[in-house]
């Protein structure tokens, strides 16, 4: 499924929405709630705390990625758990762009006409190779393998987030463990690098630009995770981040693809070609996003 482009193509209220998806699902899962790591597009609403006008507004979100433990797909129990929750949720399943159903992107339309969309993401210790492919299951619920995924189980911080239930539920609160800014910023390097979806670019470049305390505070943390069990795999993210968003001369890094993804999404892929204003607020935002990316990659050296 192909990412809008532009930030007007995302709406606050879906946003809204998927966190109510959020906590239907983890409300109906038991026993097994606490091995499900939201990662994605709805991240960025925890891992930066403060709101406009204190920030600038975040795109948001129509879907709600989730990081299960393959042990979830091959324990019985769990397995109907979850399918059965998703059919109560009025969740089906998706078709690819081929229309063809798939076992790992479900979707469901709200009543208030939003169609939303929850994906399960995951990554098999024996699937290697470095690609993402769908894990293979015997019903109807699957996983789409991610390198590095895991990686979550590690890097995330919690919240506790109150929504109103799907179908007339009521208000419930839950605990979401989310990804943190490295394994966040690290899955959507590599979510970037594969896809080219200028999303992914202003999702980590919104969360390094806003993070609480400033960027030194994720700084700290990639440096703690580079000493860390991950730490091959937070070194492949940041390589390929460099490759987006660096060039090897500074004046230059404001056309590296990443910088120009990002002004280009923020600024909703204006027609700077008749407009000198509008041309230079772009390359002003890619300017500030490339000082950004050359600061945190300074400090890293």
């Amino acid at each position: 499924m192909t990412k809008p482009k532009t930030f007007d193509a995302y709406n606050g209220a879906v946003t809204e929405a998927a966190e109510r998806v959020l906590v239907t699902l983890l409300r109906g899962f038991g026993p097994w709630k606490d091995t499900v790591f939201l990662v994605g597009g709805l991240t960025p609403r925890y891992l930066v705390a403060a709101r406009p006008p204190e920030v600038p507004q975040h795109a948001g979100t129509g879907d709600v990625d989730v990081v299960v433990d393959v042990a979830i797909l091959i324990d019985t129990e769990a397995y109907s758990t979850l399918e059965e929750n998703l059919h109560a949720m009025g969740f089906d399943r998706a078709t690819n762009e081929n229309g063809v159903k798939v076992s790992w992107r479900w979707e469901a339309r709200l009543e208030t006409g939003a169609t939303m969309v929850l994906e399960f993401l995951a990554e098999h210790p024996e699937l290697g190779g470095g690609k993402v492919k769908v894990l293979p299951t015997e019903g109807n619920v699957s996983a789409l393998n991610i390198p590095h995924a895991s990686m979550v189980f590690d890097l995330h911080d919690t919240t506790e987030l109150t929504a109103e239930l799907l179908n007339g539920g009521g208000l419930a609160t839950e605990v979401v463990r989310y990804a943190n800014i490295v394994s966040f910023t690290c899955l959507k390097a590599f979510a970037f690098d594969h896809r080219n979806a200028r999303k992914d670019a202003h999702d980590l470049v919104y969360c390094l630009e806003h993070y609480p305390g400033g960027l030194d505070p994720a700084i700290l943390a990639f440096k703690d995770a580079l000493a860390g069990p991950h730490a091959e795999a937070v070194q492949e993210a940041l390589a390929k981040l460099k490759t987006r968003f660096v060039h090897e001369d500074p004046d230059q890094s404001y056309r590296r693809d990443g910088a120009v993804a990002v002004a280009r999404f923020e600024d909703n892929d204006a027609d700077v070609d008749d407009n000198e204003e509008i041309q230079d607020l772009r390359i002003l935002r890619q300017r500030q996003v490339a000082d950004l990316m050359g600061q945190f990659f300074a400090a890293l050296a």
